[in-house]
């Protein structure tokens, strides 16, 4: 999985990151814009790129609707 983090902020007082990437995996493009809780706040780029990637393995290993997995994470 290939990503780039173009934006992310860290909201100090409700305790999330908001973010957006983008990337490609097997061919495919996305975009996914979310938020997730954070017991600190991510102080550098290295901590944020790890925050996020942390976040979109875990999206993309839910089944999606129809009930299948997406991209066999």
């Amino acid at each position: 999985m290939q990503f780039k983090v173009t934006s992310a902020y860290y909201d100090e007082a409700s305790k999330y990151l908001v973010y957006t990437a983008s990337g490609g995996h097997e061919g495919a493009r996305y975009t996914v814009s979310s938020r997730v809780k954070c017991l600190k706040a991510p102080t550098t780029p290295e901590r944020l790129h790890m925050v996020v990637l942390l976040a979109l393995v875990d999206q993309f290993k839910r089944p999606s609707p129809s009930g299948t997995r997406r991209w066999g994470l």
